[in-house]
Order: C-alpha cells, then sequence, then structure tokens
C-alpha cells in the first residue's frame, strides 16, 4: 500500500487548506493553484496579476475582457482559450469563479438553471453588499 503525504498551509488571514493520503501530480497541482489563490491580492494596486498562473490570467481577464457587464464561466473559458491558446476545462473556471464570489472580487446570481457574473469595484476595507 503507497504511504500519504500531507500538506496544510494557512495563509496570513487564517485560511488552511490541506491535501493529504497518496496524492497525484493532478492532485498536487490543484493544491498549488489553491495555495496561489489563497495569497492572491484583490487590489491591483497591491501587486499586478501574474500571467503565469491559472489564476493570474483569469483576474487579468476579468479586469480586461469582462470589466463591465454580466458574464457566465462559459464566456470566460472561451475567453482564456482565445486568448491563450490552450483548452480549458468549464468546471476549472467556474471553481475559480466560485472563489472568486466568495472572496467578494465578483458578484454571482443565479439566473434560470446557471450564474451570472458582474465585477465588484470596492474601495480598500469596504466588504461588498451581498
Amino acid at each position: 500500500m503507497p504511504k500519504g503525504i500531507k500538506f496544510t498551509v494557512t495563509n496570513d488571514r487564517g485560511v488552511r487548506r490541506s491535501l493529504e493520503g497518496p496524492v497525484t501530480r493532478e492532485d498536487l497541482l490543484k493544491f498549488i493553484d489553491t495555495i496561489e489563490f489563497m495569497d492572491a491580492p484583490f487590489e491591483p494596486s497591491v501587486r499586478p496579476p501574474d500571467q503565469d498562473t491559472f489564476f493570474g490570467k483569469v483576474q487579468i481577464l476579468l479586469e480586461t475582457s469582462f470589466a463591465g457587464g454580466n458574464f457566465s464561466s462559459s464566456d470566460v473559458a472561451r475567453e482564456l482559450e482565445e486568448r491563450y491558446g490552450t483548452p480549458v476545462k468549464l468546471s476549472t473556471v467556474s471553481t475559480y469563479l466560485q472563489r472568486l464570489a466568495e472572496k467578494q472580487y465578483i458578484r454571482r446570481e443565479k439566473f434560470g438553471n446557471s450564474w451570472v457574473y458582474r465585477r465588484v469595484y470596492l474601495k480598500p476595507g469596504q466588504i461588498a453588499e451581498k
């Protein structure tokens, strides 16, 4: 039986994520994306998005192509594929958008049987309305 490993990471805001057990390469890559997401700033003036990470690409895309108006996860996936030339799973994009909504970087609303998103612009320290 293969031995497992355990990683636990806590950021400066107290958010904790763990990965344990037998781990595949894909599991580890997803965990690394999660760590990048945990520490990603939401104020562009603090640190510009890193174009080398998936999160950075999504953030840049939201700030440029989807700065105003509503959009769907399909819109973001399609634009990511066109801009960066690599296929993107819709479920991956949906997960990142859900996390960004939880962090109040974007607003997420149910429309029929799908979600519609919109960028939220906040001043430092301001909390978005629910």
